[in-house]
């Protein structure tokens, strides 16, 4: 998994307003103008390692999901699922291979 603006702006964008801050609130929480939330939310722009530890705090919610845009479970369950895929394929290869030797 790697990052992706616009997931994390987007998710950033969810969180904000589950926690029921407007951009003007957040944006003056953690020292920054609304119009540059605004951005980051649209994944416009991308944020600093400061800027993401702010928003951490902030939001309560650790720096992995605010990086990868999503809850840490969705990650692991999406890692999960890329690792059974893999599995699966080597099987198959597998069983390929010994039906071409029978």
């Amino acid at each position: 998994m790697n990052y992706d603006m616009k997931r994390s702006g987007a998710y950033i964008q969810n969180l904000r307003i589950q926690k029921g801050y407007t951009q003007n609130e957040l944006a003056k929480a953690i020292n920054i103008d609304q119009s540059f939330l605004s951005r980051i939310e649209a994944g416009q722009k991308g944020c600093s390692v400061d800027m993401f530890i702010q928003l951490s705090e902030f939001l309560h919610i650790s720096l992995d999901a605010l990086i990868l845009g999503m809850e840490p479970e969705v990650f692991r369950e999406s890692e999960r699922r890329r690792h059974l895929k893999a599995d699966i394929a080597e099987l198959i290869d597998q069983l390929a291979q010994l039906t071409a030797q029978l």
